[in-house]
């Protein structure tokens, strides 16, 4: 008796294209993961960026009366900044931005800057 030979596919090959397919699926899950810890890094640190750019835009369009140094929160973000006067038209400005990250570890992050007067 003669066997008619089928087109198809055993379960043998089922199997390790299911083993394969499950592989790939769990590397792009984690590799999902890794990218939106990266995101959210990204953003975190646009926007302690930008708190410092503002603080500093504040201080070039300031009067002398104005510029002082102090902190506050913008954002959920805690800024301190100090002003000091190097010469007589020379200001130095340092702006810290501290948040505490996804894991409530305390980061921060610092410029320094001089503007003519």
């Amino acid at each position: 008796m003669k066997l008619k030979k089928t087109d198809g596919f055993t379960l043998l090959e089922v199997m390790i294209g299911l083993i394969i397919f499950s592989v790939g699926m769990l590397l792009l899950g984690s590799m999902t993961v890794v990218a939106l810890r990266g995101n959210t890094w990204s953003n975190k640190t646009t926007q302690v960026v930008q708190a410092m750019r503002d603080k500093i835009e504040d201080f070039r369009h300031a009067t002398t009366a104005q510029k002082v140094s102090g902190t506050d929160v913008v954002n959920g973000l805690n800024r301190r900044w100090t002003f000091e006067n190097v010469a007589t038209n020379l200001d130095k400005i340092t702006v810290v931005v501290g948040w505490d990250d996804q894991k409530a570890i305390a980061k921060s992050c610092s410029t320094i800057t001089y503007i003519e007067n």
